[in-house]
């Protein structure tokens, strides 16, 4: 059976340069092309592929927020981020959303489709050189130091994007149907997550984890 992927970044070098990689295997079959988050989206919805091979920053929607919606509105599709981001703190916000697999824009075709085998038979897959953080990570945990790490979740990166679009309390809580006393309570917890007070702080964070 053939495997269904659909391949969601920006660039169109990059997404032709992975459906290529991908197409190179007849187990394999780029379904679609994803140019934003928000087509991703659609993408799933109307494609339905086994797959998806999702970059963190995109317009419209960053990858985080495509794997959040995913994870409620299509679990089955198993989404490998590929990015050229080697941060400890990204690796472990794709994993906290859902990813299936995180991969460096430096892998190879082959284990670009490896990893899409591996993530359709339930597996996941992480780049050697990324584990290796991941292990400094757990290993400062484990020796009880202090984790910078601390990922944002649900209404957190809903109350967050919205912070991006400089949105007030007021009209986040309209716009998320909430008071604004529970979205001072969600800035709260994002304040405490990140270690960050100043909403232009917060903003600057939420750009270079692809959050917005």
């Amino acid at each position: 059976m053939t495997i269904r992927v659909v391949v969601a970044d920006d660039f169109p070098l990059v997404r032709e340069g992975v459906a290529r990689a991908l197409n190179a295997d007849p187990a394999i079959e780029v379904v679609a092309q994803a140019e934003n988050g928000q087509e991703a989206l659609e993408l799933a919805e109307r494609m339905r592929p086994d797959v998806m091979i999702l970059d963190l920053r995109m317009p419209d929607l960053g990858g985080l927020a495509v794997l959040d919606k995913l994870r409620t509105t299509r679990p089955e599709i198993r989404v490998i981020v590929m990015t050229a981001s080697e941060q400890a703190s990204v690796l472990l916000d794709a994993i906290a959303a859902g990813a299936a697999g995180y991969l460096s824009k430096r892998s190879t075709g082959e284990e670009l489709r490896q990893a899409v085998i591996t993530a359709h038979g339930g597996g996941s897959v992480i780049t050697p050189s990324l584990a290796s953080h991941l292990l400094k990570e757990f290993s400062s945990s484990a020796r009880g130091e202090q984790s910078t790490v601390r990922p944002l979740q649900g209404r957190e990166l809903d109350v967050l994007r919205l912070v991006v679009q400089g949105k007030t309390d007021n009209e986040i809580g309209q716009e998320l149907f909430i008071s604004p006393r529970t979205v001072q309570n969600h800035l709260t917890r994002i304040r405490e997550k990140t270690g960050l007070r100043r909403r232009s702080e917060l903003t600057r964070w939420a750009v270079e984890h692809a959050i917005g």
